[in-house]
């Protein structure tokens, strides 16, 4: 009788203490009660209902206040398996989305619940940053029981340093566990990093027979290379290397590359001369090496043999790239140096334009080059530090992915080769929204922190010559979209009431001062400091982007007419300016990429339309606009076909707007009598010629004519000769053209490719 009543022991208490919560009273968060030898607590048992509870109890950490932080390591997986299977088992389908999945995620608890119930003195620290194992210096009990959970003041005392590094890299092990694969792959790898070191111990005999309970021996394997952690695949080899194939030497490949980056690096962003060497894209990338030896070929003289054999070598590449899943940051870059000077196809929509771009956008993602990456705890605090854990990766994770496990992230190389990655995810943001831009397509490439806070990314030591025109794009196009819905809804407000005088002055505003910021910080960053200009390949695109604002919302249905007589007046100085930059530019416009050659045709398409319901209102500035098409039709054909091999598309589109020409100048004919400007463009061949000889030897600021004017008619207004869009505007503004008319056919509200449809124009 006395045995009975005798008090308990207190280790019979504490073990009574360590009993975790079951589930019901953990998430009502009341105090669970369970009578000693019972399953069943007291609340459950009262309320009939089912008790269940961990295996375990899952302690907190000294010193953790965060919920997210409670567990580490393996700990943190089983609880997050436990958490998984017992919402499947309750219906809620939120992660697990099969009976299979659920089956191996048992299966994983199992094998983690049995290592983590042997005792026998292991103890291993994951470390996420690096995603290498690091063997504690010694192991002790003490040391594996605090790994479980067991009181603090049994460990052993550790520095500041290395405890703030561990709570850190727990915080990271398993956050971005967003689905069932995910987890899957995590857990696997923490299983698989801990069975080498139990391989003759108790648990490791346990672990053996779960696994031979899975089936034949070689599953487990096959299940580890599967969930195993992802890393890059590179496509090298002697059978792919254009060097060892003989394609190419590596004298020519040198020189090559040295003219890529002096003579191309300013239109096609993302490549850092210091990183990209020949050597290190050879070991990193066939397809790489290889285009960019393509595309120094494509534009040099006296190499169209060579560009062939280049050319029929890369077009392979890109089929094996894709049917054997090779991934790489130099892959993505390759992708992006082949788009801007890809061959036409068949019909304006059968290149590889498309193909390339989700190939880049798919591979990019799988690297988590979206993420942003952690700077080291070092570093002052920035505004990376509001940003979600899930949206970020660490310096050391994102190397290893890329196979620099060696490499220190706060090394000069550690940290070119972290800021190529973002570098090449902000390159394809900006060749992304141009291509949806030019081509009418809806934006795919995600928004994320990385664009949203790049502002002044390209102010770094380490940055490249082309960085700061790379943000300034991205961060035009990125406000584009915001900046758009904003004046839709200010048009939007003239429904609701508000005078079309007070509607048309905040359009006007708001726009201004867009884009008034934007050329107050760029043009002093990038350009020409005294004149604060930018270099022409910029200012084209800023100029179709204002313009691709104005053909969006020109015909808004909510729009007083004051606000479309402003979009139309707008977008025509817009659209005249592209032309202008394209004609004074062509000097530095010699490696123009397509995307730009469909800019300025839109651009003279949108100008065309306006002088074409112009000339019925005998208008004299529709004689001007037809001139500086014809300037920069040439231009673009001359472009496109030098040097021989180039074969670019803005050839096609020369042709193309030469014929619309003519359709435009046959129904002028009909409406008024225009004996300067018939059907036959070439008359004017002599004045074009002189033009493009002037914008060739000076093509920033003012330029004399030198042509005598008794060869101009009188009524022409030389708008590539104009120094800025200012005067284009004073231009506009002081000449009649019809601008205040209702025009119900004007429809460029897409903005997409169906301003292409070119026989609209014969009319």
């Amino acid at each position: 009788m006395s045995d009975r009543m005798a008090p308990k022991s207190d280790t019979d208490t504490r073990e009574e203490e360590r009993l975790a919560a079951c589930f019901n009273c953990k998430k009502s968060k009341l105090k669970c009660v369970r009578p000693s030898g019972s399953s069943t607590c007291t609340r459950c048992t009262q309320r009939s209902i089912q008790c269940s509870a961990p295996l375990f109890h899952v302690g907190r950490h000294k010193g953790v206040k965060n919920s997210d932080s409670k567990h580490s390591g393996l700990e943190k997986a089983v609880f997050q398996i436990e958490q998984a299977l017992r919402r499947s088992s309750s219906g809620a389908l939120d992660q697990i989305q099969t009976a299979d999945q659920a089956t191996e995620l048992r299966f994983l608890l199992e094998r983690s619940r049995e290592i983590l119930g042997s005792d026998n003195g292991f103890s291993r620290r994951i470390s996420s940053q690096n995603g290498m194992e690091h063997d504690q210096a010694s192991v002790s009990p003490q040391q594996t029981s605090t790994s479980l959970g067991t009181s603090p003041s049994q460990t052993c005392s550790r520095d500041d340093s290395a405890v703030h590094t561990k709570v850190e890299e727990d915080q990271l092990s398993l956050d971005d566990a967003e689905n069932p694969l995910q987890l899957l792959a995590r857990t696997s790898e923490l299983l698989s990093s801990i069975t080498p070191q139990m391989q003759g111990t108790g648990a490791g005999r346990l672990l053996s027979k779960s696994t031979s309970i899975r089936g034949a021996a070689g599953e487990g394997d096959d299940l580890q290379k599967f969930f195993g952690r992802f890393q890059a695949r590179l496509d090298v080899g002697e059978d792919l290397d254009p060097i060892e194939l003989g394609l190419i030497t590596l004298t020519e490949a040198e020189t090559l590359f040295s003219y890529f980056y002096e003579k191309l690096a300013h239109t096609r962003w993302g490549i850092d001369p210091v990183i990209h060497t020949v050597d290190f894209v050879r070991g990193r990338s066939a397809f790489l090496l290889t285009s960019i030896a393509a595309a120094s070929a494509l534009f040099s003289p006296s190499m169209e043999s060579l560009y062939k054999r280049l050319s029929n070598h890369r077009q392979k590449l890109a089929g094996l790239i894709m049917s054997k899943r090779y991934k790489s940051v130099e892959i993505i870059l390759a992708f992006m140096v082949n788009i801007p000077w890809i061959s036409a196809g068949e019909h304006w929509a059968d290149d590889e334009t498309s193909t390339y771009l989700s190939m880049a956008l798919t591979i990019a993602l799988d690297l988590s080059l979206n993420k942003v990456i952690l700077p080291p705890s070092t570093e002052p605090r920035s505004p990376r530090d509001t940003i979600a854990t899930s949206d970020c990766i660490s310096a050391r994770k994102a190397l290893g992915i890329d196979g620099f496990i060696d490499i220190d992230p706060d090394s000069p190389r550690g940290r070119r080769l972290l800021r190529r990655r973002e570098r090449t995810w902000l390159s394809l943001f900006v060749l992304e929204r141009g291509v949806c831009l030019a081509r009418g397509r809806n934006y795919v490439l995600p928004m994320s922190p990385l664009i949203e806070n790049c502002d002044q990314w390209h102010l770094s030591d380490i940055a490249d010559r082309w960085d700061g025109s790379i943000v300034s794009v991205a961060v035009l196009r990125r406000d584009l979209a915001n900046l758009i819905s904003k004046v839709r809804s200010i048009c939007d407000s003239y429904v609701n009431g508000n005078s079309e005088l007070s509607v048309v002055d905040r359009v006007k505003n708001e726009i201004t001062l867009f884009f008034d910021r934007w050329y107050q910080t760029w043009p002093l960053q990038l350009g020409d400091r005294e004149q604060l200009s930018l270099p022409p390949y910029v200012e084209i695109l800023a100029s179709h982007t204002r313009l691709s604002l104005y053909s969006s919302v020109i015909n808004h249905g909510t729009a007083p007419v004051g606000a479309r007589h402003f979009f139309r007046a707008a977008g025509l100085s817009s659209a005249l300016n592209v032309l202008r930059v394209a004609v004074q530019g062509e000097g530095q416009l010699r490696s123009m990429p397509n995307n730009t050659a469909i800019m300025i045709s839109f651009a003279a398409c949108f100008a065309l339309r306006v002088s074409t319901v112009a000339d019925g209102r005998s208008s004299s500035l529709a004689p001007s606009i037809r001139a500086l098409i014809a300037e920069t039709t040439d231009v673009l054909e001359r472009i496109g076909s030098t040097p021989i091999q180039r074969k670019g598309l803005s050839c096609l589109f020369a042709g193309q707007l030469r014929q619309i020409l003519k359709y435009a100048s046959r129904a002028s004919e009909t409406a008024q009598a225009l004996p300067e400007l018939n059907g036959d463009v070439t008359k004017h061949a002599s004045i074009y010629t002189d033009l493009n000889a002037a914008h060739i030897a000076n093509h920033q600021g003012a330029i004399q004519m030198p042509v005598a004017s008794s060869n101009l008619p009188p009524d022409y207004l030389l708008f590539s000769t104009m120094s800025n869009e200012n005067q284009l505007d004073e231009a506009i503004h002081s000449t009649d053209i019809g601008l205040n008319a209702f025009w119900e056919d004007f429809q460029f509200q897409s903005a997409d490719l169906d301003w292409m449809d070119w026989s609209t124009f014969s009319t």
